[in-house]
């Protein structure tokens, strides 16, 4: 068995962004009795954060398992490089994984969530919304 590591980083100003995704490679036998490979994808981190805090906005998701059942279409190796490529994501190897995956983790806990009393009794601001063209 062997992983296979990506990452995507998108530069915006004032915003931290960034994905990382782990894919699992194991070997099967298909029904028509050919020895190939299988992907399935042990976790996915996607994290864009406000570097500011005159404009919160924050994303986290965070999908992952030991016995995921989202796979892959890829049967090779080649396959599975050149989707990730199409959709932006660049190879890293092990050690770089685990340390974005750290500091995302790091970044995501020091966020603070929407306090909601600041929005608590009378609105002091019009909202103005236009119909039509």
């Amino acid at each position: 068995m062997k992983i296979h590591y990506f990452y995507k980083r998108k530069y915006h100003k004032g915003f931290y962004s960034l994905e990382i995704v782990a894919w699992l490679e194991e070997k099967e036998i298909s029904r028509q009795g050919i020895n190939r490979l299988i992907f399935s994808r042990l976790e996915k981190l996607k994290i864009f954060l406000s570097k500011s805090d005159r404009y919160h906005d924050h994303t986290f998701e965070h999908d992952f398992g030991k016995n995921s059942c989202t796979g892959h279409f890829a049967h090779t190796r080649k396959e599975l490089t050149e989707d990730m490529k199409k959709w932006e994501y660049l190879p890293i190897d092990r050690h770089n994984y685990e340390r974005f995956r750290k500091v995302a983790l790091a970044l995501y806990h020091k966020q603070s969530l929407v306090d909601f009393s600041d929005f608590a009794g009378k609105q002091n601001y019009n909202v103005r919304q236009i119909w039509g063209d």
